[in-house]
């Protein structure tokens, strides 16, 4: 019984501390190409929200609410609006954020286990 809560208890350290890691803003590490411009694609993780937009403009890409599935995994909803004619598109898929192995406050980003980015955490 003991060593049910001695695992119990690393493993809510474990997510307490991850958790806390996804915290702030996020850059890829590779360059992407919009529009015949170079940028660089921004992932602010702010509670259980997440904000994806160019970084040096801000321009907005994608508002996506997390839920969290475990550790590792979440499952996402996204809500797009068509300003013209008012209606909602509601998309969803799971997205995981593994830890890079060798360099901390670095994930890579998948969607739907597709490896779709890595990020650093600014600082």
């Amino acid at each position: 019984m003991r060593k049910f809560f001695v695992i119990l208890f690393f493993s809510f350290i474990s997510l307490i501390s991850f958790g806390a890691n996804l915290n702030g803003t996020y850059i890829s590490t590779d360059i992407v190409n919009i529009n015949n411009e170079d940028i660089k694609i921004a992932y602010t993780f702010t509670g259980d929200s997440l904000y994806i937009d160019t970084y040096d403009s801000g321009c907005g890409i994608a508002c996506v609410s997390l839920e969290r599935i475990n550790d590792t995994e979440f499952s996402a909803t996204e809500i797009i609006i068509d300003i013209y004619d008012t209606e909602a598109t509601i998309k969803k898929y799971k997205m995981s954020f593994i830890p890079c192995i060798f360099e901390n406050n670095c994930y890579a980003v998948c969607c739907n286990d597709e490896i779709i980015d890595i990020i650093k955490k600014v600082e």
